[in-house]
This record gives C-alpha cells, sequence and structure tokens, in this order.
C-alpha cells in the first residue's frame, strides 16, 4: 500500500475535479462563501503536496506517478477554473489564457520527454502551483478585501497568471537550451 499511496493521491486529486465542477455550478453564484467545494479543494490540493513528499521520501517515484501528478494538477486546475467562469467569479480570458499555458507545457514537456530529456519542475514552477491553489481557496471564500480597490481574490488570482506565464517562459527557455546541448 505504502508504494501506491502517492499515486492514489494523485488520482484522488484528478477524481474530485469534476466533483469539484459539479458543486461549483451548484452553488452557481457569483458572490459568496463556497463551504463545500472550498474544503474538497482544500483537501484536493493538499494531495498535491502529499503525493510528491511521500513519493521522494519512500524514493518510490515513477514514471506513471510523475505523469498522473501532472495530468491531475492540469484537470483540477481546468475544471475549477471552467466552473468559476461559468458563475462568473473568474473572466473566461483568465480562465483559458490558464488552460492554454498548463497544456502548452505540458506538451513541451511530453516532447522533451520524447527526445529523451526531462524538464524538471522549476522553483517558479512550483511558486505558480501554489499561487493557483491559493486563488482557487480566495475565490472560493470570496473574503470582502480590496487592495486599491481591487479584491483580494482577483489579486491573487492575477498573481498566477503572471506567474503561469513567468514559469512557461522558463519552461521554453529550459527545453530550447536542452537541444542547444546536443
Amino acid at each position: 500500500m505504502k508504494n501506491k499511496l502517492p499515486d492514489l493521491l494523485a488520482w484522488f486529486r484528478l477524481l474530485s475535479s469534476p466533483v469539484l465542477l459539479f458543486l461549483i455550478l451548484q452553488d452557481g453564484s457569483e458572490q459568496g462563501l463556497m463551504l463545500f467545494p472550498a474544503i474538497l479543494a482544500f483537501i484536493a490540493a493538499w494531495t498535491d503536496y502529499f503525493d510528491g513528499f511521500l513519493a521522494r521520501k519512500w524514493d518510490i517515484s515513477t514514471k506513471l506517478g510523475a505523469f498522473l501528478d501532472t495530468i491531475a494538477d492540469k484537470i483540477f486546475i481546468t475544471f475549477i477554473f471552467v466552473g468559476f467562469s461559468m458563475i462568473g467569479r473568474v473572466s473566461i480570458w483568465i480562465t483559458a489564457l490558464l488552460i492554454t499555458r498548463e497544456f502548452m507545457i505540458m506538451g513541451l514537456r511530453g516532447l522533451a520527454g520524447n527526445e529523451g530529456k526531462i524538464i524538471p519542475p522549476s522553483k517558479t514552477g512550483k511558486l505558480k502551483a501554489s499561487l493557483q491553489f491559493w486563488a482557487i481557496g480566495f475565490v472560493m471564500i470570496d473574503l470582502p478585501i480590496e487592495i486599491i480597490n481591487v479584491n483580494l481574490d482577483t489579486v491573487v488570482v492575477f498573481l498566477a497568471l503572471i506567474f503561469s506565464y513567468i514559469s512557461g517562459y522558463q519552461y521554453v527557455v529550459s527545453y530550447f537550451q536542452s537541444k542547444n546541448e546536443i
């Protein structure tokens, strides 16, 4: 069981994604606390940390686990932000930009993998993921806090978007640098 726990945590995140979308759409409100989706998203987001932590700690990293982790993250972010856009909490253009970046970088990493190269996660990429998870929490909790007349959740969503593209740029540069090393 110990060998399978990191993969099971990634599966939980993956399978919780459509449930979260359903809960977000059921709530359907443009404002206010989304309690049940927030609790489930909080638990699922922490599985991202623990699946990697346990795999490294127990030295049981696998290609399947790395693939599951990556796919689970992308699906998790996609389903939640699509739900947010459908109920009017996040602009559709922000959702489109986040999803586009996620799948472009996943494709780039797949291409690198086919060439026998690995593009490891960067610190900025990990910060991006963390900011995305925080953004999800802030959007779901909907605290009435403003910074220069902008809601806190909007600020965190924009930070997540900005760091998504900064880390994406770093991955593209890393890929092309690895091609020049041949």
